[in-house]
């Protein structure tokens, strides 16, 4: 980048005017101005030459990945190496997306200590956006050897920022059940229910029921045998998340202004909700697994489990964003039935209250309804309550369309039930809660 001249440089040319008045004092002292001009223009082009070299051996890089948390203060690390003598004060600039939040676009920073060679400066940013962004050129101001330029050099860091879902909140919800304390002092609990996977047989005894008779081997031994199981320890659990267009509306407990780029939507909620359940799934050693569709399937993530699984998890759902059309069931629940061979828990995050999706849902549930254990939620909008339920309403109006809202979904709640599907309407600040408690309630209850 071209040098560009300094307050120093400028106050001293404007030094030089006044010389400009000596011919008409003096006519002989004409030859000053030129020869001040040409001194300066000396001294200028000498404070080039032997600052030619203060920003070439000079190198900046940056992380090849930084995580951060959408709306959580955090910091790129950023690292300067030099291979001479390093400069004086060094401004740097980077201009970020308008996503980021940082409290100064420029930071001055002076590199010092003797034989050190390599620094590192811990830049501050809030992102306000998940997604990926390649980081833009840096830029790197010093002043020349004397002051009277601004030498400026370009560097291109090769590096990118992640912006994932924020969990420290439903982390604080959630703190006792993400503490790791091993089993000691745990108390024992019953689990209900005898799962599916076959054990050993046995002789039958009075009080087993039908359905769990071998007949086969009853047949050969001429008496009754009845099959046992086991306890199903590992489940594989899939959460489907709609990103459709409907996953674009605005958050019910959001307080952002309705212009805000950045507020939170249902997808948000989704993604959270989506996160804070896989890590309950790992903490109870279930295989946790993601699926995501729009218009077509646009992630699948197998039911897994580990670090690498979790890491997956995550790049996964960081870039994930609503679309402007429909959600297509058809496509989603034919997408299952070839996938999906073992019985699992699928646990739906979308929203049924636009009634073309409602029904879309309820005519292609019945595909998998019978192989799976399917667990339906839907945030419940603002306003969306039976009448006479709570404070004397505002607006008559607006109270009725809410309680006719809630009656279609009441009455779509006892439609898929009759499917075998399981329906729940959850608040908004209540979601990850909602789910985890099903989910735990299943795993206790070997709903599998």
């Amino acid at each position: 980048m071209p040098p560009v001249p300094s307050q120093r440089l400028l106050w001293l040319a404007a030094c030089t005017l006044p010389l400009a008045l000596l011919p008409i004092v003096q006519p002989a002292l004409g030859w000053v101005l030129p020869a001040a001009l040409a001194a300066l223009g000396l001294g200028a082009m000498t404070d080039l030459w032997r600052s030619r070299d203060l920003l070439r051996s000079l190198h900046i890089e940056a992380e090849p990945i930084c995580r951060l948390a959408r709306d959580h203060p955090g910091e790129l690390t950023i690292h300067l190496r030099t291979e001479a003598p390093p400069p004086g004060p060094l401004t740097l600039g980077l201009p970020l997306p308008f996503s980021f939040l940082q409290p100064q676009e420029c930071r001055t920073v002076t590199l010092r200590g003797d034989g050190v060679r390599r620094w590192s400066v811990s830049w501050p940013l809030t992102a306000r956006a998940r997604g990926v962004f390649r980081l833009p050129p840096m830029v790197a101001e010093t002043l020349s050897c004397w002051g009277l330029f601004q030498l400026r050099q370009r560097f291109e860091p090769d590096g990118e920022i992640r912006v994932y879902p924020n969990l420290r909140p439903e982390r604080r919800r959630f703190a006792n059940l993400f503490l790791n304390r091993g089993t000691v002092g745990l108390h024992a609990q019953r689990v209900i229910g005898q799962g599916r996977e076959y054990e050993q047989l046995r002789d039958y005894a009075a009080g087993d029921q039908l359905f769990d008779i071998h007949w086969k081997a009853s047949a050969k031994r001429a008496e009754l045998v009845t099959k046992t199981y086991q306890i199903e320890r590992t489940q594989e659990v899939y959460c489907i998340i709609d990103h459709g267009r409907l996953s674009a509306l605005r958050a019910v407990g959001e307080t952002r202004s309705l212009d805000d780029d950045f507020a939170e939507t249902l997808l948000e909620r989704y993604l959270t909700a989506a996160s804070v359940l896989a890590m309950a799934a790992q903490q109870e050693g279930d295989h946790f697994g993601l699926i995501a569709f729009g218009r077509t399937v646009s992630r699948f993530i197998r039911a897994g489990h580990g670090t690498r699984h979790t890491r997956a998890l995550q790049d996964a759902l960081f870039d994930l964003r609503s679309e402007s059309g429909p959600a297509n069931f058809d496509e989603l629940f034919r997408f299952l039935g070839q996938r999906l061979r073992r019985r699992t828990l699928l646990i739906f995050l979308t929203d049924l209250a636009d009634p073309a999706a409602a029904e879309d849902f309820q005519h292609a549930i019945g595909r998998i309804a019978g192989r799976h254990l399917v667990l339906v939620n839907c945030i419940r909008r603002a306003g969306v309550r039976p009448l006479f339920e709570g404070h004397p309403p505002a607006n008559p109006v607006e109270e009725i369309a809410g309680h006719l809202r809630w009656e279609s979904l009441r009455l779509l709640r006892g439609r898929l039930q009759a499917a075998g599907v399981r329906f729940a309407l959850l608040d908004d600040e209540k979601l990850s809660v909602g789910l985890v408690n099903q989910y735990l309630s299943v795993r206790r209850r070997q709903l599998l």
